[in-house]
């Protein structure tokens, strides 16, 4: 049997090579290739004086096998059987006006596509046809021309390519609001201004622009404001050649300004609008910079508050601003001076209290040279001091002013009183950052609808505690509350106090049946931080408890962010 089959085979590999009259022709598989992009392609480029190549892509159907190779061709009458058969008047692409990459394209075995490049060149065509708009009549009529047979209409190997040309924009972006700049009197130091503008096109050349300052600016200025500002002198300030990022298409200006030497009577103006014949300039604002000189003025911040203390370590700021930037560092220096509390008291009438001075840190700052802001810290230690027990502290910080620049005026008060109460009392607001806890399901409890603290009823307890309350949900007039039971510390933290959430939302209910309607699992006040922590679920009655139709919260509250009066 075996023999029988080699036989066979041996029959069957001979007939192709037998003495038949029968004659067969080759089998040749022709690719079909076309160009992705045939007929009439209109290429955008952004400016005149940005070159760049437009690809041509040749495909064909993946999987063949064969090579191929075409000629690359310019032809004039392609671009006349165009004209002819849609009554257009294209020209013919000056030579001058682009390159082709290649005379001819070659398709690899299996490769599925192939391609060249012409690179153009918009500032030649527009010089050759005289303006952008008539440099989008030129044309490059091209085709394909196979040197093998291939299976491809020789429309569809054959292209025309002309371009559309958009002016060369800078888009300055000038505030509507003029800068304002302080300078001291005498005192020589520079300050620096950034004017950042766009471009359309990555080709850009600062060197082009230019920045116009006129008295003419400045009248219509003074006129539109009811001003009188002089003319900023352009020996004051200097602006640079401009940085341009050609990936983000930004470009930024440095404008170095010193006018100490001017004199302090008058306000100064400096008046910038961009000019440049090459490009196309977008300024709907000229850019002001508007220039006073002054004497060495400090102020201080917020000189009178009220700061809740929630926190073991209470911290508190002292900001001390600068009317403009000397040339060396200034000390600034707080004192903490309890002896001013009296006067204090008796302007107010009021009777707050003193803090031990060795609960009191100060950490004075340095306005460095340079700068017009800077603060000193306070740091107030809170252990000890009870909640809510009906005590108010005043806490005067009295600024050094023998440490300032001879000739220094105080343009505020140089003392900062810091009225400061232990409590609980003032508004909350859920804490908004990624890795805390948020609450599930409760829809009135959100961060624009914070928990607002009250004051303390004298006559409300719950199982025999009086409370601080806070009212949680605002779409009942009573709400949920709260309150921190001292006696308790939570988990063994000795800055943590067990919270007691509960409800007083209906009517007829005593005590314990309120204080039953949460199920708490584990809320807390942080002493430490100034945080509760809030984690219970409540119910409206037992059927909804046995049902388990609950409502989830579970979220931080920040310390109070204001309190009332005191």
């Amino acid at each position: 049997m075996k023999q029988f089959f080699k036989i066979l085979m041996f029959a069957a590999l001979a007939l192709p090579f037998s003495g038949c009259d029968v004659e067969y022709d080759p089998i040749v598989v022709l690719p079909d290739v076309v160009l992705e992009d045939s007929g009439m392609t209109t290429v955008p480029t952004v400016s005149i004086y940005q070159n760049d190549a437009y690809t041509v892509t040749l495909t064909r159907t993946e999987g063949l096998s064969k090579a191929a190779e075409f000629d690359i061709v310019v032809d004039q009458t392609l671009l006349d059987d165009y004209n002819e058969l849609n009554g257009a008047s294209f020209g013919m692409m000056p030579a001058s006006g682009y390159t082709i990459s290649a005379a001819s394209v070659a398709f690899p075995e299996k490769a599925k596509t192939a391609t060249f490049t012409i690179q153009f060149k918009p500032e030649a065509i527009v010089t050759a046809a005289g303006s952008p708009r008539q440099a989008e009549n030129y044309v490059i009529p091209f085709a394909c021309v196979p040197k093998t047979t291939v299976n491809s209409e020789s429309q569809r190997l054959s292209a025309l390519v002309r371009f559309s040309f958009s002016e060369p924009t800078v888009t300055v972006d000038a505030p509507v609001a003029p800068e304002e700049l302080t300078f001291i009197s005498g005192v020589p130091v520079s300050r620096r201004l950034e004017l950042s503008c766009r471009a359309n096109f990555t080709t850009l050349q600062p060197s082009k622009l230019a920045f116009a300052a006129t008295q003419e600016m400045v009248d219509a200025y003074n006129d539109a404001n009811q001003s009188d500002c002089l003319l900023l002198p352009s020996t004051c300030y200097s602006i640079d050649a401009g940085t341009f990022d050609a990936e983000a298409l930004s470009l930024v200006y440095g404008i170095t300004l010193d006018a100490s030497t001017l004199d302090p009577d008058y306000a100064y103006l400096l008046p910038l609008k961009m000019a440049g014949s090459d490009y196309t300039i977008l300024q709907d604002n000229i850019y002001y910079v508007k220039v006073t000189i002054q004497e060495i003025q400090f102020s201080v911040s917020n000189t009178d508050r009220y700061e809740a203390a929630t926190r073991l370590s209470h911290g508190i700021k002292l900001d001390v601003v600068l009317n403009g930037a000397l040339a060396d560092d200034v000390p600034v220096e707080f004192a903490y001076d309890a002896s001013k509390i009296a006067a204090y008291n008796d302007s107010k009438g009021k009777t707050y209290e003193a803090l031990d001075a060795s609960k009191i840190t100060v950490t004075n700052a340095t306005m460095a040279a340079g700068a017009v802001k800077t603060s000193a810290t306070v740091t107030v230690d809170m252990t000890g001091i009870a909640f809510d027990d009906g005590k108010e502290y005043v806490l005067p910080f009295a600024l050094d002013k023998t440490k300032l620049p001879q000739g220094s005026v105080m343009k505020s008060d140089d003392v900062v009183y810091v009225r400061l109460k232990r409590t609980l009392y003032g508004s909350w607001s859920n804490r908004n950052s990624s890795d805390d806890l948020q609450k599930t399901s409760t829809a009135g409890w959100t961060n624009s609808n914070y928990m607002k603290a009250t004051t303390k009823p004298s006559d409300t307890k719950v199982d025999g505690k009086a409370y601080p309350y806070v009212n949680c949900y605002y779409s009942w007039s009573t709400g949920y509350h709260w309150y921190v039971a001292w006696d308790e510390v939570y988990n063994g933290d000795q800055n943590k106090r067990v919270v007691h959430a509960f409800s007083k939302v209906t009517s007829g209910y005593n005590e314990g049946q309120q204080v039953a309607q949460i199920m708490d699992y584990g809320s807390y006040f942080d002493m430490e931080t100034g945080t509760v922590f809030f984690d219970f679920q409540y119910y409206w009655n037992d059927d909804d408890k046995n049902q388990d139709k609950r409502q989830t919260i579970k979220c931080y509250l920040e310390s109070p962010l204001t309190v009332d009066e005191f």
